[in-house]
């Protein structure tokens, strides 16, 4: 039996279902149940190459169907199966023959935003390790690596954020218009030791406008965590990362929201339990 390594490529099948054996006999259903599990096998091996998937875009086609739902990997695996059973078949024909015969069912299995978006990032991490000795890691790579890497802990050592907070903040930022940005929990940032990481999603927008704040109106400190959320503004705790300047007096903070960025200097804001965590 053939091991499922990512589970969450089945959201993106319409027929198979991560059966060991076929579990119907209408032969229709049955074709595009071993080709979708081949793709899943394909794609969890990273066995997939780049000229694969550019012969298909060589083609013309790159954008065919391009929001249906359906990944284009999965869809150069039909492409490939068609053109392997139809004599002298073209591209167009098996546009024609995918419209037509491939029933999309995605929507019936009603994912939430979030958790499409998920499995977007999880699906370009996956196919960027496909190919990654034959392109150049961009900015956007990494960016794709990091959250695959906090949500499934690809390597087996971190704690990841769970998914379905993951999947809320990836909605909210799709909504809002923000970026995410994975940093570390704020009880292991900086003091604490790092065996185990914790993530914790971030708006990166809101994050550097915090930043630039303490730059320019708290340069006793060179550095802020983030704390929680207090009455809808992120809450940031500003300190010296070197430790050589120790700053005395009462507790201060940085609040950030969409609109505003504010100094607050509040003794029992923290200890009262008002940042919820």
């Amino acid at each position: 039996m053939e091991t499922l390594a990512y589970k969450w490529l089945l959201d993106f099948c319409s027929y198979y279902n991560g059966e060991e054996d076929c579990p119907t006999d209408d032969s229709h259903d049955e074709m595009f149940w071993f080709y979708e599990k081949a793709w899943v096998m394909k794609i969890s091996h990273w066995e997939f190459s780049l000229g694969e998937i550019n012969e298909y875009i060589h083609l013309g086609l790159g954008q065919f169907s391009e929001h249906d739902g359906v990944p284009q990997t999965l869809k150069i695996v039909l492409f490939n199966r068609y053109m392997h059973w139809s004599c002298q078949a073209s591209p167009e024909d098996f546009k024609t023959w995918y419209l037509k015969h491939y029933r999309n069912r995605l929507k019936e299995k009603k994912l939430s935003k979030g958790k499409r978006i998920l499995n977007r990032y999880r699906l370009a991490f996956l196919e960027y390790r496909c190919n990654w000795r034959d392109i150049t890691p961009t900015p956007e790579m990494d960016y794709m690596f990091a959250i695959a890497n906090a949500v499934d802990a690809e390597h087996g050592f971190d704690a990841p954020i769970a998914e379905s907070v993951m999947c809320k903040a990836l909605a909210h930022a799709d909504t809002h218009g923000y970026t995410i940005e994975l940093i570390p929990d704020a009880k292991y940032l900086i003091r604490k030791p790092c065996d185990g990481w914790k993530y914790h999603p971030e708006f990166k927008e809101i994050r550097m406008r915090a930043l630039d704040f303490l730059k320019n109106n708290m340069p006793e400190y060179d550095n802020a965590e983030y704390r929680g959320r207090w009455n809808g503004r992120y809450v940031y705790a500003p300190f010296c990362e070197s430790g050589e300047v120790h700053v005395t007096g009462m507790p201060r903070y940085i609040l950030v929201d969409k609109d505003s960025v504010e100094d607050l200097v509040d003794r029992e804001l923290n200890t009262r339990g008002k940042i919820r965590w």
